[in-house]
């Protein structure tokens, strides 16, 4: 059977696996290794990531979120790059952490733990804490750790990229209000 890229998504819903997966795997994960290849990976790392954004993108088709405006092969060797990406940033905090000695228990406590320097962190604490918990996550993925939409909006359990771009609009309007509502701590986080 001859399978057109547009007609993937149906397949699927109608439970024709057998034929969809190795026709993806055909055409898409070759690409897949290469990249993950050329960026420090290994072919078992490509499998992964591609069952993963097989995986993602079998969720989105049956719940009807998968936007058909996109194409079935480019969509998938997207999402696997992106969890390529996050993944290798992730395993770098890791290992950057593993390389921290002994010596570094034995020093004198970090500038954190300072009383003077743990009112700036108490600032944003309070800062935040109106914005909710929910709120602090999500903007702490976009702008601390730099996510990708994909990977936040699997975190944090959201339908859509663009669900997650619409609750992180929401919850950087609720920072400014905050800000906006509070001028003695927007003053102190000029110092900051």
């Amino acid at each position: 059977m001859k399978i057109s890229e547009e007609q993937i998504p149906d397949l699927i819903r109608k439970g024709k696996d057998k034929e969809v997966v190795p026709h993806l795997y055909k055409k898409v994960f070759p690409l897949v290794e290469n990249y993950v290849r050329k960026n420090s990976g290994r072919k078992e790392d490509a499998s992964d990531v591609f069952q993963d954004s097989l995986l993602l993108f079998y969720k989105q088709v049956i719940k009807n979120t998968f936007d058909p405006k996109y194409k079935v092969y480019g969509y998938l060797y997207r999402i696997s790059i992106n969890l390529w990406i996050n993944k290798i940033k992730k395993e770098q905090k890791i290992q950057y952490l593993e390389t921290v000695g002994e010596e570094a228990l034995e020093e004198e406590p970090s500038h954190w733990d300072r009383p003077s320097e743990r009112t700036d962190e108490n600032v944003l604490r309070t800062l935040f804490s109106g914005i909710g918990e929910k709120c602090i996550e999500l903007l702490t993925y976009t702008v601390y750790y730099n996510l990708l939409m994909e990977d936040i909006m699997l975190r944090m359990g959201f339908t859509s990229v663009d669900a997650v771009k619409m609750q992180q609009h929401r919850c950087k309007q609720k920072l400014i209000k905050e800000i906006e509502n509070n001028p003695a701590l927007a003053d102190r986080l000029k110092g900051i």
